[in-house]
């Protein structure tokens, strides 16, 4: 069993127990305080400088060796992500299977925060940013899947479309279904690799403020409520949202503009990479 410290800073706020990897980790990424006072129990702390170990760890040292502590990182980081891909989500969370919606969310956003690409500091090392943003959209795909299954249940009689095990087929992107249920739209987009036109077609109207642009000659005005699935290919993630048409275009390109109104910050992360990577950013 690794050892464990809990570490104090110089205001007496304690951080642990946390193992010297993750000591390493937060070090690495320029998130821990000044450690002033250590301890192996939680209870009896000493000065740091009577635990060489962590000494070495939380030292800045050259740009050469924090440039090898990036690479370390990046490399655990892809270690962990190929060791838990093929893991149930609730072990990989450390949460019973019948949690609730809450204790999963708890899980996930205490896992995912060490990954957070934003919190990393500007010198970071491309080979760490990017492993950082697989880690975080590895996870939040995960939780993006956990909170449609919770929606499913909380809506036993809501149409949903059969579960399918694999992932969606390799083929190009199709045109947009938009069909009608009652009072509202129902579209459904299958996205191939590096398409990113739903997000970034209409410059008045792009991911950035939430929105979608569908192209479609289906007649409808703006207001109307809509209900949004999309399916990435290459992923068993799909993305459901509620939306309501804020825009209609009849050229160059006819369509609609459809703004998505209880998007999680998840399926925020979710878009802006898949953005970012079909424009090979």
């Amino acid at each position: 069993m690794s050892t464990e410290y809990w570490l104090a800073d110089a205001e007496n706020r304690v951080l642990g127990p946390v193992s010297i990897e993750i000591v390493r980790d937060l070090a690495v990424r320029g998130k821990l305080a000044e450690v002033r006072a250590v301890s192996n129990d939680g209870r009896s702390f000493k000065p740091v400088q009577e635990f060489p170990e962590l000494l070495k760890v939380l030292s800045p040292g050259s740009a050469e060796d924090q440039s090898k502590a990036q690479a370390e990182t990046a490399r655990q980081i892809r270690s962990w992500l190929d060791a838990v891909k093929e893991r149930p989500t609730a072990e990989v969370f450390k949460v019973p299977p019948g949690a609730s919606r809450e204790a999963w969310r708890a899980a996930f956003f205490a896992l995912v925060y060490r990954y957070v690409p934003n919190r990393l500091p500007p010198d970071a090392t491309a080979e760490l940013r990017l492993a950082c943003e697989d880690a975080f959209l590895h996870l939040s795909e995960r939780m993006v899947d956990l909170e449609r299954l919770f929606r499913a249940q909380s809506q036993p009689t809501a149409a949903s479309a059969p579960q399918v095990p694999g992932l969606p087929k390799k083929d190009s992107s199709r045109p947009p279904e938009v069909t009608w249920r009652g009072g509202m739209i129902h579209v459904k987009c299958n996205l191939a690799r590096n398409d990113a036109r739903p997000f970034v077609a209409s410059p008045e109207h792009t991911y950035k403020d939430d929105c979608i642009f569908v192209p479609t000659t289906e007649r409808v005005m703006v207001g109307t409520p809509a209900e949004v699935v999309m399916l990435f290919e290459g992923h068993v993630t799909q993305l459901h949202a509620s939306g309501r048409v804020v825009g209609v275009k009849t050229q160059p390109e006819p369509g609609l503009a459809i703004k998505l109104l209880d998007l999680m910050e998840v399926q925020r992360s979710l878009i802006r990479t898949w953005v970012a990577r079909s424009q090979g950013v």
